[in-house]
């Protein structure tokens, strides 16, 4: 089990190892994981976020793909932290 804060409310939630996408249990906010494509930098980021967001680490844009299927999107268990709107705030 992961134990992931929600990136809206900063509330901690058990997640699964294996999950692609969770429901926070505090603000139920449905957060996704993404990985940034210049520095590979594993994310958490809120679903409503439709199109991009800013990557935690390098600040880069990263478009968010329409369509992920299981074996090729980030898992819980690799997140390592959190991604921003974008533009960045």
């Amino acid at each position: 089990m992961a134990y992931m804060k929600c990136p809206d409310c900063m509330m901690p939630n058990h997640v699964s190892d294996d999950a692609i996408t969770y429901r926070c249990f505090s603000c139920f906010g449905e957060i996704m994981f993404a990985t940034c494509t210049e520095c590979l930098y594993e994310q958490a980021i809120p679903r409503r976020w439709q199109v991009a967001f800013t990557c935690g680490r390098c600040e880069k844009k990263v478009h968010i793909p329409r369509r992920r299927t299981y074996s090729g999107s980030t898992k819980a268990l690799a997140v390592q932290g959190y991604g921003y709107t974008y533009p960045k705030f």
